[in-house]
């Protein structure tokens, strides 16, 4: 076998293993939820379960990559992976103890999931350059089977839970993890995920650590630019997700199965979207595809509901949406791999996911304040005018937004610890 045949190998493996974790995740964002309702029949209790794996994750985003520096890549992928099975299988066993024991074991289970993740990012960048492809096709690919695993895990979990109840759901989130390690240990070398730090810098204060990652950030503006951008969007899509879409659906149409019409949508979309953006990703500019994306894909969609009654208009409009922001993340995706050194992988990303989802919780509590101060349709429309201003700062403001078509700065290649200092 050739390095580059194994170079491609590690690539999809490293895919595959995201895939599959991906969508056994997406069935427990279904199972654990209902297991609440049924058990306890209380919404309040459904969006603390929803807090409790949210809010460690997205702390354990921004507190894990020297960590995972420390340690290794795909150690901690693989060690995260095996022990969120145990902890699912654990729970299988477990949640019917008490609300409180539940809340316990899936906040533990949101931290290990989000050492996983972080760890599979961080092993992005080598894997990637080493396989070929360019970084703008690999991330439309990975984009593409994200919303893939959303598209087929959700009403995957519905059909699995009543067909053989919730318990085997929750087993077959464990069989995904244990699946995602193994396709990790079989096909991604051991060169992939070693330690970031030389001997030199092994020891390397915890705290110090943290601090080169948040200096590295502020030194790169179009990487602030982007996260600042994404707090704010990730805000009106959860107001959306969690508030207007379910009211709206209850109000308008009064049937539950348009909230997983208008869902479907969006997620079919982005995935036809990605195959469209992976073909020609290098061909197309990204400054130009990324604001026709968030001026096509954010607020036509929250407007259509605002104004229309009809369930099929806000379908297709959804799915138009849909297609226009599959280049975005894949751009984001993108754009921090190439301006990070490898040594700071871990930290950058786990910075992202760390700014750009500490808006959800906001966005369902402010959703539901503006529904209910305001009206759903006044929410709606404030909502959607809003995301169309924060999309036309990339039209006003484009400088710092048209360095997206800049090469990579140089430091990128560098494996250089401390980046801001060369």
């Amino acid at each position: 076998m050739t390095v580059p045949t194994r170079s491609r190998v590690a690539l999809v493996g490293l895919l595959t293993a995201g895939t599959i974790s991906d969508t056994g995740t997406r069935v427990s964002t279904v199972t654990l939820p209902w297991l609440v309702l049924v058990s306890t029949g209380s919404p309040t209790r459904m969006g603390l379960v929803a807090a409790a794996e949210m809010l460690p994750y997205v702390l354990i985003s921004a507190l894990g990559p020297p960590l995972v520096d420390r340690l290794g890549a795909r150690r901690v992928s693989i060690t995260a992976d095996l022990a969120s099975a145990a902890g699912m299988l654990l729970l299988a066993a477990t949640y019917h103890l008490g609300f409180t024991a539940l809340l316990g074991q899936v906040a533990l289970i949101g931290v290990l999931r989000g050492l996983g993740d972080n760890a599979k990012r961080a092993m992005a960048h080598p894997t990637i350059a080493a396989s070929g492809v360019s970084m703008a096709r690999v991330s439309a690919i990975d984009d593409g089977l994200h919303r893939l695993s959303i598209l087929v895990g959700a009403p995957a979990a519905g059909v699995i839970i009543a067909w053989f109840g919730i318990t085997q759901a929750i087993l077959i989130d464990a069989a995904t993890f244990a699946v995602s390690a193994a396709v990790v240990t079989a096909l991604i070398p051991a060169s992939i995920g070693r330690p970031a730090h030389t001997a030199a810098t092994a020891r390397e204060p915890y705290l110090k650590a943290l601090g080169i990652g948040l200096r590295h950030l502020r030194s790169d503006q179009v990487a602030v630019g982007i996260f600042t951008m994404m707090f704010v969007i990730n805000l009106f899509n959860q107001a959306s997700v969690a508030v207007y879409i379910p009211v709206w659906v209850d109000r308008v149409v009064d049937d539950p199965a348009a909230l997983g019409a208008i869902s479907g949508a969006l997620a079919l979309g982005a995935v036809v979207g990605n195959i469209g953006f992976a073909i020609a990703a290098n061909r197309l500019p990204r400054y130009v595809t990324f604001t026709l994306g968030f001026l096509i894909g954010g607020a036509p969609r929250f407007l259509a509901m605002a104004f229309s009654h009809d369930l099929l208009v806000v379908v297709a409009i959804t799915f138009v949406s849909g297609i226009a922001l599959a280049a975005v993340n894949p751009i984001i995706a993108a754009t921090i791999l190439e301006r990070t050194p490898p040594a700071l992988q871990a930290r950058m990303f786990g910075l992202a996911t760390a700014v750009s989802w500490a808006s959800i919780p906001i966005g369902g509590v402010l959703g539901g304040w503006a529904a209910s101060a305001l009206g759903l349709t006044a929410a709606i429309t404030l909502t959607g005018l809003l995301y169309l201003l924060v999309a036309l700062t990339l039209v006003v403001r484009p400088a710092r937004w048209r360095r997206l078509d800049e090469p990579p700065p140089t430091v990128a290649a560098s494996t250089d610890a401390d980046p801001v200092r060369t």
